[in-house]
């Protein structure tokens, strides 16, 4: 931390064997002290002095499944790269044994729908799926046949099967038995594949919404996709007129030919008039719409009198997009349909349609439509296809299949024998890791946090658990309280069951420069990580628990800026991991990377894209971190302590001095030059005279402003001191950034308390500029502290519009470098 916060000061740590006797550590540390070297790092032991090197490991997850093989591993589909979807590849993973009321399916093929390629592109929230029945996984359908089968399950090993099923993209899943069906005979595994989703939104859109009868017509946007020809047979036999829209000739002709009565551009808002024309002027009583802006508008204007209108789409519920109410007072209906949440919410409901949808396959009254089958080297090709919005009919994509088996099985990550306790499990991370537990097969889960209910929005994973068939109590415990945790441990000791594992995911952030800290916000920090872990230590060793696992933060091995309570308080609980195992007992603390997509930086979206910009996109999905801790628990050599996080080190070198010491010459710490039009600004400033140059960076940074703030230019005033603009420490940070990666030049800002304007700023940039870039050292550290501060953990939030509008902009940034 000091080293960072304060590159002139040289600091090095050396570590005395405690087993050395003086006369042999002395001159040895003598010897250090008057010729340091670069090492910033040593140890003196009894075979000399050392210095450490950190270096990249594999992915653990591929390393324990590929140890597992055969019928213990299996593959998932996963993202090398947030956002990234020419990253997909398929990683290794594990297999569950199914409960009594669930089944296991080899999968066959799997169903790519567009909510997959929403969330691997990163263009929809955390939260838009977490009430899902798939949440922020990749997958929801699948066909397959069952290889293990519950005994209350009604399903025998061998039988084909078609399914919802979250995580689906992979080898094998494990599912409730409600959310399968048996597959008719005459229907391929690679059509079924594709048919849970569309038909159980078709049917439910038009039948029990839209309530669509015999001579009533309905209108079917994009019709040549999956959802569209599942809907115009699903029309077709409630006896309704069928209209349609779809984006390209060879497209309108095939529905055509499927049975819809007129077909026009889906890509021309003409199609509202045509619809009117085509109807005589009436309308449709239906419209199943999945356009997107002002042609979602103009489809609401052709319904008649008493008409439904059904969205399918995501789009505008993501940008929350205004809808006119005058078209309304015509007695019209509007339905949002997301198939994802009716199978979480309506699972009866869900099993009684999907039940009646294979009748009708079964009687030959529906037929699967078209499908493109991707091999499992293909995956990203799949996805762009639908992205480009070239298929017609369903994609569908082979997984891999897991190795053969190479050697015997370790043991079960969790054996569902016992209860899990887990501090800070109402929230974040803490309650996305219950639900996996639970996922898992456990079926006893302790809960704390500070107020003993779940953190807003997470209402809904307690729910999930349940239905999991897991029992689940919340509870108000302060995991600093002796007395409360002794009462605690007492009740879980009294139900009679074993503890088999506890998990420490709790944690407080209060984030400052290392010069402002004091004894009361270090020990603010300190507390829940430090003495919750130590008391969990002491408490639970008479219940002998099988797994004793704290979570902790990637920061340890290179400092954070402006963290450095919290970097203190997760090395100690490593160093409490790492005590338990040289006693013999379990131990393992898992230095966690940023994670996205659940905790802190799942709610503070504007924090999350400036995180992503600083390294570089290199963030952790929950989910990929839960396939890493189900590898490691499953692993009895894995720790003490397991740094787990995607890192890319040359986007830290540079502004980390941590980074450019030794400790760190096995990694990859190559900076990326600066771009062409960084280069081409600071060469346009060069060749004007100061006022000209002055007035240029102005311009310059009132746009940037303006973007951050999302006003006009024009009221953007640049001799107002930036805080009385509104701007706080993320958005002068966020300034600081884009004014270096877009333009090339580097903001003195200090603090927004010293009433710097825009200005201010261009003066001294121009200075900086004129000198060749060169400052003080004071006046470096102090922009180097705005730069690091927060870069972590904050407390400003901003709009889902303005963060879509910084990711993308950091989209751009990336692939432009």
């Amino acid at each position: 931390m000091i080293a960072n916060e304060f590159p002139a000061c040289i600091v090095r740590q050396i570590d005395i064997d405690p087993a050395l006797d003086s006369a042999t550590a002395g001159p040895r540390l003598a010897r250090l002290i008057a010729a340091p070297g670069p090492e910033r790092e040593l140890v003196i032991d009894g075979d000399g002095v050392a210095a450490p090197r950190l270096g990249a490991l594999g992915d653990p997850t591929a390393a324990a499944a590929d140890a597992r093989a055969g019928a213990e591993g299996c593959r998932r589909l996963a993202l090398g790269r947030e956002g990234a979807v020419d990253t997909l590849h398929w990683a290794s993973g594990m297999r569950r044994a199914p409960a009594d009321h669930e089944v296991e399916i080899e999968v066959a093929a799997t169903g790519l729908n567009f909510r997959d390629l929403m969330w691997a592109q990163r263009l929809l929230p955390p939260e838009a799926l977490e009430d899902g029945f798939a949440g922020p996984t990749l997958g929801m359908e699948c066909a397959g046949i069952v290889t293990r089968a519950g005994k209350a399950s009604g399903f025998d090993a061998g039988t084909r099967v078609v399914a919802f099923a979250p995580a689906a993209f992979a080898s094998h899943v494990t599912l409730d038995a409600t959310f399968a069906a048996a597959l008719p005979e005459g229907v391929s595994l690679e059509a079924a594949a594709g048919l849970p989703a569309i038909f159980l939104t078709a049917h439910y859109g038009l039948v029990e919404l839209a309530g669509l009868s015999e001579g009533e017509s309905v209108l079917i946007h994009g019709a040549a996709g999956g959802v569209g020809l599942a809907a115009i047979q699903v029309a077709r036999m409630r006896g309704a007129r069928v209209f349609a829209t779809a984006g390209r000739p060879a497209k309108r002709k095939l529905v055509t030919l499927m049975g819809a009565e007129a077909v026009f551009d889906s890509r021309s808002h003409a199609f509202a008039e045509q619809v009117r024309a085509a109807t005589g002027g009436r309308g449709v009583d239906v419209v199943l719409n999945s356009l997107a802006g002002e042609a979602m508008q103009r489809s609401v204007d052709c319904l008649a009198p008493f008409g439904r209108f059904v969205e399918l789409g995501k789009q505008d519920y993501v940008t929350n997009t205004r809808l006119g109410l005058r078209p309304f007072r015509r007695n019209l209906s509007y339905f949002g349909v997301d198939a994802d949440q009716l199978v979480q919410a309506r699972p009866a409901l869900t099993s009684r349609i999907f039940t009646e949808l294979m009748r009708g396959f079964a009687s030959g009254k529906l037929t699967p439509p078209p499908v493109q089958v991707f091999e499992p080297g293909e995956a990203a090709d799949a996805f762009r296809l639908m992205q480009r919005s070239d298929h017609v009919g369903k994609i569908v994509i082979r997984p891999a299949k897991p190795p053969q088996r190479t050697a015997p099985p370790p043991r079960e990550a969790v054996s569902g024998k016992g209860s899990w306790l887990i501090v800070g499990g109402l929230g974040g991370f803490g309650l996305a890791t219950a639900l996996w537990l639970a996922r898992q097969g456990a079926r006893r889960l302790w809960l704390t946090s500070r107020k003993g209910v779940p953190q807003p929005g997470s209402e809904g994973a307690i729910a999930k658990i349940s239905a999991l068939g897991a029992r689940v109590e919340p509870l108000a415990v302060d995991a600093c309280d002796r007395e409360a945790m002794e009462t605690l441990i007492a009740r879980i000791r009294a139900e009679g069951s074993p503890l088999e594992g506890v998990i420490h995911a709790a944690m407080v952030l209060d984030d400052a420069p290392f010069a402002e800290l004091s004894p009361e916000r270090v020990a603010k920090v300190m507390r829940p990580k430090v003495e919750a872990a130590a008391l969990l230590d002491r408490l639970v060793r008479p219940l002998a628990p099988r797994h004793f696992v704290l979570y902790s933060s990637i920061s340890v091995a290179f400092g954070n800026p402006g963290q450095a309570a919290y970097v203190a308080a997760n090395a100690a609980i490593e160093a409490i991991a790492a005590n338990r195992r040289a006693e013999g007992l379990p131990g393992l603390a898992i230095a966690w990377g940023p994670i996205s997509d659940q905790g802190y930086l799942a709610r503070a979206e504007a924090q999350r894209a400036f995180i992503e910009r600083r390294l570089d996109g290199a963030l952790l999905a929950a989910n990929d971190a839960l396939e890493g801790l189900g590898a490691l628990l499953a692993d009895p050599e894995a720790g003490p302590v397991v740094r787990y996080a995607p890192m890319r080190w040359s986007s830290l070198a540079g502004d980390l001095p941590l980074i450019d010491t030794p400790l760190f010459e096995r990694v990859d710490r190559t900076r990326r030059g600066a771009g062409t039009a960084r280069r081409d600004f600071v060469a346009e400033i060069a060749g004007l005279d100061d006022t000209a140059a002055r007035a240029r960076i102005v311009e310059a940074l009132t746009a940037e402003c303006a973007r951050i703030l999302r006003q006009p230019e024009a009221s953007i005033d640049p001799h107002r001191p930036l805080a009385s603009l509104g701007f706080d420490s993320l958005m002068a940070v966020d300034l600081k950034m884009s004014a270096e990666e877009e333009l090339g030049i580097s903001l003195p800002i200090t603090t927004l308390g010293d009433q710097m304007s825009l200005a201010d700023l261009s003066g001294r940039v121009l200075e900086r500029l004129r000198a060749g870039g060169a400052s003080d050292d004071t006046d470096t550290d102090a922009e180097a502290t705005v730069d690091r501060l927060r870069a972590q953990h904050g407390d400003t939030e901003v709009s889902d519009r303005a963060a879509e509008e910084i990711r993308a902009r950091a989209e751009r940034i990336a692939g432009a470098k």
